[in-house]
């Protein structure tokens, strides 16, 4: 059996990344604590995520936990996670986590 042979490609178009938006979705706790002007963003919506992010057996994971992965266990609802996100969004540039 002969391999397929396949034509020149036309035009190449190298990726390009998508603009990051910080929201409770694309940042982990650990980037969120790491700022303190959107950790305080999230403790004013959300005050318990004080003692989700102490508790003992959560700690390994805050660098893949998200705000928005504890609404599965009815820790936050999405009005809670629609205001944070709004708020995040007026935070400046430069208070966000070094990502």
């Amino acid at each position: 059996m002969d391999a397929p042979t396949y034509p020149p490609a036309a035009a190449y178009e190298p990726p390009a990344a998508a603009p990051y938006e910080l929201t409770v979705a694309t940042a982990s706790l650990a980037e969120l604590m790491s700022a303190p002007a959107a950790w305080a963003i999230v403790l004013k919506h959300a005050p318990m995520y004080k003692m989700v992010v102490s508790a003992p057996h959560t700690k390994p994971y805050l660098t893949n936990f998200t705000v928005d992965s504890f609404v599965t266990y009815g820790v936050i609802n999405q009005k809670t996670i629609d205001a944070i996100d709004a708020d995040l969004r007026q935070l400046p540039r430069s208070q966000w986590p070094a990502l």
